[in-house]
């Protein structure tokens, strides 16, 4: 812009050799009549490059939060890349739906990622200045309000899977996530549909209010359902087991699923109370465009961290007679033994002087099985205390 202003306008302050003092405009050859409008171009020129002020208006707290969502959502999105990696490496032989979800969600954030870039573009490159661009929106936040539902959607229906299964397939209360997670999912395509067709702007956010706030409120709820659900269920089971490997490694599981519940919860509860207490402003949207990220990442957190949970509770813990192996792992995904996946119930069995011979004592413990294992490594074996999957 400097450059094209001193092609056109430049201030010559040499003094003229033909009277002291004097000081004078040069536009090459032009008139000195047409120099007046030159110099009021040219400060026209130079107002377009000074910052953009709006009475009334705080402009750095509309750009601003705007510039830390679309920053902190592209470095959640690295992290997500690695631990994709990392899950390609430790799970080559997880389920073949397993592989689809992960693949599929790091699909959809892909193109969540796409679409964000366009939509920073059009606000702060081709849309920088324009006051229109400032007080509305533009054609790539409507997938981007899909993508995040969608994602989050997903995350929880994974947790939903998993307390099934943990619930011996009782369907209550899987039932009663399902319909919440639908009922955010349905707002927020509700609400992007409609803010689209009203003409993508801060009065069609505002018609619907509500909708986005039933939204959060159901994302909130849901993830608190999960939380509830999986500590409540991990601490039934350990009070069931008399060996202290495995309440240790229940105690970690608990940990780790409060730890990760509380990232998307707190996440849910800091855009709700943006949203109802400061929506004049932009510090929502810092939420609304890393919470989808954040439920990624959690989700892979969660299948990345059963190695370690393996290297963990892996020990092999001394009963009486003999060793007593535990095969441990946060989920048991393995695909050739399906209906081992969970956690669930086993009995301690002994070896008889006369053989092999599996005794059901009333000692229960739990058993959460290694994800590449399969019905053969969990079998009965000889010579020693096995730990018997029922």
């Amino acid at each position: 812009m400097r450059q094209c202003l001193s092609s056109i306008f430049f201030y010559d302050p040499s003094p003229s050799p033909w009277k002291k003092s004097s000081r004078h405009l040069t536009v090459g050859s032009v008139p000195g009549d047409i120099n007046l409008r030159l110099w009021i171009l040219a400060l026209k020129l130079q107002s377009l490059m000074a910052p953009l002020v709006i009475p009334g208006v705080n402009v750095p707290l509309l750009t601003g939060p705007m510039v830390l969502g679309f920053m902190w959502s592209f470095g959640l999105y690295g992290m997500l890349v690695v631990q994709v990696y990392i899950y390609s490496l430790l799970s080559p032989k997880d389920r073949i739906e397993i592989k689809w979800l992960v693949w599929v969600m790091f699909f959809l954030e892909s193109v969540f990622m796409f679409f964000q870039m366009i939509a920073a573009w059009l606000l702060f490159g081709s849309g920088w200045g324009d006051v229109d661009r400032l007080f509305g929106f533009n054609w790539s936040w409507l997938p981007l309000v899909l993508l995040n539902g969608l994602l989050a959607g997903i995350a929880q229906g994974f947790y939903t899977w998993r307390i099934w299964q943990l619930m011996n397939r009782a369907i209550w209360l899987p039932l009663l996530i399902i319909c919440v997670i639908i009922l955010q999912m349905a707002a927020t395509f509700y609400f992007g549909i409609k803010i689209h067709v009203m003409g993508e702007s801060i009065e069609a956010v505002y018609s619907v209010s509500r909708e986005i706030t039933l939204w959060l409120s159901a994302d909130l709820v849901a993830d608190n359902l999960i939380t509830i659900s999986l500590v409540t269920i991990l601490s039934r089971r350990k009070s069931k087991t008399l060996f202290s490997q495995t309440a240790g490694m229940i105690n970690r599981l608990i940990r780790f699923s409060i730890e990760t519940g509380a990232v998307t919860s707190i996440g849910a509860i800091m855009e709700l109370t943006l949203w109802l207490t400061c929506n004049e402003w932009n510090f929502h949207f810092i939420l609304f465009l890393i919470l989808g990220r954040l439920y990624s990442n959690v989700l892979m957190a969660t299948l990345n961290a059963r190695a370690p949970l393996l290297q963990a509770g892996g020990t092999d813990v001394g009963s009486g007679g003999g060793p007593l192996h535990i095969r441990t792992s946060f989920w048991n995904d393995g695909g050739d033994s399906p209906k081992l996946a969970g956690l669930k119930f086993a009995h301690k069995s002994k070896s008889t002087g006369a053989g092999s011979t599996t005794v059901d004592n009333n000692t229960d413990v739990v058993v959460m099985t290694h994800f590449e294992s399969t019905a053969e490594d969990i079998g009965h074996k000889k010579g020693g205390n096995e730990v018997h999957a029922l």
